[in-house]
């Protein structure tokens, strides 16, 4: 009897199995480190996370919430730790007090006051602080109320300097960086003060 040689047929079956299988795995492999991204950037602190909730509508009295939020620094926090603030920059609304020297002016927010002293540098037409007024101000320094050494301009006056000692801290603001959002109560002998009525 004769012997016929059989040949095994290759089956090319498990080299598609194997490409499926890796295809596979690199698909679960970049679904995953997509999702692994994401996890991240909500674990990291130094990545802001992202509030999709509804939020409240701003109130009358929030509009100055807001501008100090955008600094992140309020008058509040400020006058909490003086001493962890001097140097730092200050932006957003306020309100005027009382103003009781040429440079120096009560600016308060959130039932918290500090006293802001204008850096003397006179503009052409210089700007007019009453009480009541709302500022914006654009940028403020935190100075330490002992260290007057450096204060550009003319010397403080007496009255200015005996406010500063019961201080911490001041704001110095330059005139360029406030603007008048809202008109306050004119000074007497200023030429917004209203005359005085005729004596009869």
């Amino acid at each position: 009897m004769a012997e016929i040689p059989v040949h095994k047929k290759s089956s090319l079956t498990w080299l598609w199995i194997l490409l499926a299988l890796l295809l596979a795995a690199l698909l679960l492999w970049w679904l995953l480190s997509d999702n692994d991204d994401a996890d991240e950037a909500v674990q990291d602190p130094g990545v802001a996370a992202v509030d999709t909730g509804a939020q409240e509508p701003l109130a009358a009295g929030s509009a100055q919430r807001a501008g100090e939020a955008a600094s992140g620094l309020s008058l509040a926090a400020i006058l909490a730790n003086p001493t962890e603030y001097i140097g730092q920059e200050f932006a957003g609304e306020v309100d005027v007090g009382e103003v009781p020297t040429d440079r120096g002016f009560w600016i308060e927010s959130q039932g918290a006051r500090m006293l802001a002293l204008i850096n003397d540098g006179p503009l052409e037409v210089p700007m007019d602080i009453n009480p009541d007024q709302r500022l914006r101000i654009t940028s403020g320094t935190v100075r330490d109320a002992d260290d007057l050494a450096g204060l550009p301009g003319e010397p403080l006056d007496a009255d200015t300097r005996t406010i500063l000692d019961g201080q911490d801290v001041f704001m110095l603001v330059n005139e360029d960086n406030m603007e008048i959002l809202q008109a306050g109560t004119p000074q007497p002998g200023t030429s917004r003060a209203p005359s005085a009525p005729p004596a009869g």
